[in-house]
């Protein structure tokens, strides 16, 4: 299933997640049906009006298996895994090289999408920086700081330019030692999947909502845009406080945030984003970032990319690019702001 990110629209309105209300619609119940379950090392949410879809929740297994089959660096036999290690062994298990097609093609998608966001963000999104994020898991998991040694170790082998395609379509290393890391698109990607899966299934007012990340179209119960709110972003704060409550119309959103998941080193704040281009973690004014467009895997990795740059240079990005709009949450030093830019 194949999703063709170059074309780009508008957007409108925003965000996250809130609640599906009821209505009737010339005096006739419009029945919402509602799945969920685990996926990618989270949860889904899919609430869609409109006739029920048969054996909906395994479909979207089956298509967050063959997702996590490419995408996930957790899986030994995963695509990526194979392509991080140089192995091509897992392939040659008949049982594993029936996934070889559907795993090449989300890899390749996912690959030429991230080239184009790595430059259109100036490297502020950079899935290259795969062995970097690891050096960092492990310093907080030890609870010291990063090493220089091991940071400038780690950017000598980054880089989404150091990954080609030959004459058939397919990636090769200009490194061996470079490697990749989704994370920060996969549960975007995964939202764009399972909402061209409810249209091709006539599906035209619906939610689709993967660890936060979601996109919307039409309307719902009541016949009114989608509702959500806009989490504040403090640490510890109820998953009910939200800063603020807006409308989303036919668009996608994803959100980052750096105000929770740190660690401290002797009292200093080590932050949770981390910057592919310096290597060091970042901390700035700004809180949260949430990116609207028409696929949520972009708005994913925009959203990335503004709380790596900040709220200054992510203000510049969003408005350079027209089919971009954000609201963004920082902090002026005396209390939360809240903008919304395009």
């Amino acid at each position: 299933m194949k999703l063709n990110y170059k074309t780009k629209g508008r957007v409108i309105c925003l965000f996250f997640v809130l609640a599906i209300l009821e209505s009737c619609s010339n005096d006739e119940k419009i029945v919402t049906n509602r799945t969920e379950g685990n996926a990618i090392g989270t949860s889904y949410h899919v609430s869609y009006l409109g006739n029920k879809i048969k054996n909906l929740s395994q479909k979207i297994d089956s298509i967050t298996f063959a997702v996590n089959h490419g995408l996930s660096t957790y899986q030994v036999n995963s695509m990526v895994t194979a392509f991080n290690s140089n192995s091509d062994s897992i392939w040659k298990i008949p049982s594993e090289f029936a996934h070889f097609s559907d795993d090449m093609q989300h890899f390749i998608e996912m690959l030429s999408l991230s080239k184009t966001i790595t430059q259109e963000t100036l490297g502020a999104f950079d899935p290259s920086a795969a062995a970097l994020f690891e050096v960092y898991n492990k310093a907080k998991k030890d609870g010291v700081f990063m090493k220089d040694s091991d940071v400038e170790e780690c950017k000598m082998h980054q880089g989404m330019d150091k990954i080609q395609f030959n004459d058939k379509g397919n990636p090769f290393k200009l490194d061996s030692l470079v490697s990749v890391n989704f994370n920060a698109i996969a549960k975007g990607y995964l939202v764009d999947i399972i909402a061209l899966y409810l249209e091709t299934n006539g599906v035209t007012n619906f939610m689709v909502e993967v660890g936060g990340e979601l996109r919307v179209k039409g309307k719902n119960e009541e016949g009114t845009f989608w509702k959500v709110g806009v989490n504040t972003p403090i640490i510890n704060a109820n998953p009910s406080d939200f800063f603020t409550v807006l409308e989303l119309e036919n668009v996608s959103l994803a959100t980052s945030g750096n105000y929770q998941n740190f660690y401290e080193v002797n009292g200093d704040i080590i932050g949770h984003t981390l910057d592919p281009r310096s290597g060091k973690p970042v901390i700035s004014t700004l809180k949260s970032a949430s990116v609207l467009h028409d696929y949520c895997a972009v708005a994913d990795a925009y959203a990335t990319a503004c709380m790596v740059l900040g709220l200054d240079e992510a203000t510049k990005l969003i408005k350079a690019n027209k089919s971009l709009s954000a609201y963004f949450i920082y902090d002026d030093g005396t209390s939360l702001k809240g903008v919304y830019v395009e």
